[in-house]
């Protein structure tokens, strides 16, 4: 009950509660259809975006496209991991400052050290351009190396910004491998858009999603709006919206 209360007097609870005391004014005093349906669809939108139970369903439907697409078996010897970074946040003056780092691009990283780790004469590809003096690269591949991954098997992309420019700046370094030794380290929700891009270059290449975040469907809570709820819709959004833009613009 306290927990369900705090939510609710959070600044997402009470946007949501506002807005459906303002849908219920405007039902009671305001006879133009035209504002009675925005206020009705802005409410609608904001309580279906806020609510755990709908961001997790959204975000999980990703997540599982993405473990569809994990049909490869466990890497063999020799292989390339593609590492692609997930963000980084302020302006990092030294490779390592590795709080710098949002929090999608320490679980890839992690995940493909261990994997690499675990896999002999494995090869670490590292993408991310975002940053000034230092690039996103050049803090996971500095933090792969505290992590005793030896600089000498890895390879740094720091000029590409986008996944889209990470499939066509390492194309050919990765072709360079053969097929069944090439494998893509992202976040699940990410993964769908990361391969798409990929295929269109025509690089065959095994998805090993990581970094799942849908938790499943619990108690009253999960109808409660929640600021990590907005979070996990807008991360849906965003990779939907690059999904259509690949298709409808990108691949044209």
């Amino acid at each position: 009950m306290k927990l369900t209360l705090e939510l609710l007097l959070s600044p997402v609870g009470l946007t949501a509660c506002g807005l459906v005391f303002l849908s219920l004014f405007v039902t009671w005093r305001s006879h133009r259809f035209f504002t009675r349906f925005l206020t009705y669809a802005i409410t609608v939108l904001f309580l279906l975006a806020s609510m755990p139970l709908f961001a997790n369903l959204a975000l999980g439907a990703l997540e599982r496209k993405a473990t569809q697409e994990k049909i490869c078996s466990p890497p063999p010897p020799g292989t390339l991991f593609v590492v692609l970074a997930g963000g980084i946040d302020g302006n990092p003056m030294h490779a390592q400052d590795f709080s710098a780092l949002k929090t999608a691009s320490l679980k890839r990283l992690l995940a493909a050290v261990q994997l690499a780790q675990r896999t002999p004469d494995s090869t670490l590809l590292i993408s991310g351009g975002w940053g000034r003096t230092v690039r996103e690269a050049n803090l996971m591949g500095a933090l792969a190396v505290q992590l005793g991954f030896p600089a000498s098997r890895m390879i740094l992309d720091t000029a590409s910004r986008t996944t889209f420019q990470t499939a066509v700046n390492t194309r050919e370094r990765i072709l360079q491998f053969p097929v069944g030794r090439r494998y893509l380290v992202t976040s699940a929700d990410h993964m769908p858009r990361a391969m798409m891009a990929f295929a269109h270059e025509q690089v065959s290449i095994c998805a090993w999603p990581v970094d799942y975040e849908a938790i499943p469907i619990q108690a009253l809570d999960m109808l409660n709006p929640q600021i990590s709820a907005l979070d996990k819709t807008t991360r849906v959004v965003h990779e939907l919206l690059g999904m259509l833009y690949y298709r409808l613009i990108k691949f044209q």
